[in-house]
């Protein structure tokens, strides 16, 4: 797996509905995809909380401050249907807000 980077986040995001998809291969074992969900929250300023793990899938909650609010999401990574995805949380969180704190951080 290689190392990973904004722009590689960046240039592999899709705004969706509820969430931002990030169209990048899936980390192959749980010690990959700890490493994967430390590099991402390191490369965009996000502290975790503890994970959940699943048979087949990941969550992470992300918290971010920005200038005036708190930014908080959901990372999922799913091998059963292949994808890695944020959904924020929060009335006042949405999609669009997240996308652009990924391209402003």
């Amino acid at each position: 797996m290689s190392q990973l980077t904004k722009n590689a986040v960046l240039d592999n995001t899709t705004l969706t509905e509820n969430s931002v998809e990030i169209r990048l291969p899936l980390p192959p074992t749980p010690l990959k995809t700890q490493q994967w969900v430390n590099e991402f929250s390191a490369l965009f300023g996000f502290t975790q909380s503890e994970p959940d793990w699943g048979a087949d899938r990941f969550q992470v909650v992300l918290n971010a401050q920005t200038d005036d609010a708190s930014l908080r999401c959901i990372l999922c990574v799913e091998w059963l249907c292949e994808a890695i995805w944020l959904e924020p949380i929060g009335t006042h969180n949405d999609p669009h807000l997240l996308l652009r704190y990924l391209h402003q951080a």
